[in-house]
C-alpha cells in the first residue's frame, strides 16, 4: 500500500508496506520562487510603458504602505476634490525602494490601465482616481548648486514640447 500524499511541501513521501511514512527534504528555493533583482531601479525607466508595467506589477504593497498609498499619496494627488493638497516628500536610505515607489506612483498617474496590475485591490481601487490624468515628467536631481525652481523648469522646458 502506498501513501503519495503532498510530498511538494515535505510530508510523507510514501509509505512502504508496513512501514512510517518517510519524509521528503526540499531546498527553500523548491518552496519559493523569486524574480532575480537584475539592477538598482531608475525613475526614468519608467518612461517606456512595459517597463512602468513591470514595476507596477512586481512592487510589494505591505498593508501599512497600502493604508499609506489609499490615505496620504493617493489623496493628495487627485484634484477632483477641492483638498488642501501638498506636495510628497519621499525620504530613505539606498536601496530602501524609493525609485521603485515613485516609478509605480508615476506610472499610475499617467496610464489608466496600469491600475489592473497592482497587487493590491485596495489600492488599485483607490489608484482609479489618479490615473491616467497626469502627464508625468520623471527626472533625478543630483548634486547641484542650481534652484529647484531652476531644475523644475529647465526639466518642463525640455520634456514639455514632446508631450503635446
Amino acid at each position: 500500500m502506498t501513501n503519495l500524499q503532498d510530498s511538494k511541501f515535505g510530508r510523507a513521501g510514501g509509505t512502504p508496506e508496513g512501514g512510517a511514512p518517510r519524509m521528503v527534504r526540499l531546498k527553500y528555493g523548491e518552496l519559493i520562487h523569486f524574480e532575480p533583482i537584475e539592477s538598482v531601479v531608475q525613475l526614468r525607466d519608467a518612461d517606456e510603458a512595459a517597463a512602468a508595467r513591470q514595476f507596477v506589477e512586481t512592487y510589494v504593497i505591505s498593508d501599512e504602505m497600502a493604508e499609506k498609498l489609499t490615505n496620504l499619496v493617493i489623496p493628495q494627488l487627485q484634484f477632483d476634490q477641492p483638498v488642501d493638497n501638498k506636495g510628497l516628500l519621499v525620504v530613505g536610505n539606498y536601496g530602501t525602494g524609493k525609485s521603485h515607489l515613485m516609478s509605480v506612483i508615476s506610472g499610475l498617474a499617467e496610464n489608466s490601465e496600469l491600475a489592473s496590475s497592482l497587487s493590491n485591490s485596495e489600492v488599485a481601487d483607490a489608484a482609479t482616481r489618479i490615473t491616467g490624468k497626469f502627464k508625468v515628467v520623471r527626472t533625478e536631481i543630483g548634486a547641484t548648486t542650481m534652484s529647484l525652481r531652476d531644475i523644475i523648469v529647465a526639466e518642463l522646458e525640455e520634456h514639455l514640447p514632446a508631450m503635446w
